[in-house]
């Protein structure tokens, strides 16, 4: 079984490290962070760590930072370290209905319960989180977040490092601009995208 790391330790890297484990694809080597943190998992040291374990053969990363703005951290985090080497696969829960008709970028995580549909198209680094979905041709740009239990409907177009917060709903053929904030609860339908 191959290794991988947890870049950075907060709330989204439970989330994360438990979808890795149920997956049974990777095994968790331990975890990078600012500061040694509370976990079942090893404390590997900084960032500025990765370089010796790329070295000892892991190049596997599972990047862990989530929640809102943190799409431009998520961006330079994964440039800085693929310019290095590393990988990023994608990592989705078994739980989650993803159809065989999709594009998933690497290093985009699904989260439990979410549903991607036929013929979407995900960018790399996304977070989908839990219970989102995702239906039938909708585009979602690099680095974007759907939040917890979000619906795009058909053929939504989401730019690049975009956030959706928890339970907002946009109605079809509606675009969201590069690192546009759609707020938890909302929904945005009809010609021009009015937000209601």
């Amino acid at each position: 079984m191959e290794e991988i790391i947890l870049v950075g330790y907060g709330g989204h890297a439970k989330s994360v490290a438990d979808t890795i484990e149920r997956s049974g694809r990777f095994h968790i080597a331990g975890y990078t962070d600012s500061r040694e943190r509370d976990s079942a998992y090893v404390y590997l040291g900084t960032d500025e760590a990765l370089g010796i374990y790329l070295e000892k053969g892991i190049h596997n990363l599972a990047l862990c930072i989530g929640y809102l703005g943190k799409g431009n951290i998520r961006e330079r985090l994964y440039r800085n370290l693929k310019e290095q080497g590393f990988s990023f696969p994608v990592v989705a829960d078994p739980s989650a209905a993803i159809s065989e008709r999709v594009v998933i970028g690497e290093g985009t995580f699904i989260g439990k319960g979410a549903v991607v549909n036929a013929e979407a198209v995900i960018g790399k680094m996304c977070i989908i989180n839990t219970a989102a979905v995702i239906e039938h041709e909708c585009q979602i740009g690099d680095f974007s977040h759907i939040s917890v239990g979000a619906v795009l409907c058909g053929q939504v177009k989401i730019g690049g490092a975009a956030f959706v917060g928890a339970n907002a709903t946009i109605i079809q053929c509606q675009t969201i601009g590069e690192r546009e904030v759609v707020p938890a609860g909302m929904t945005i339908r009809g010609a021009g995208g009015n937000i209601t």
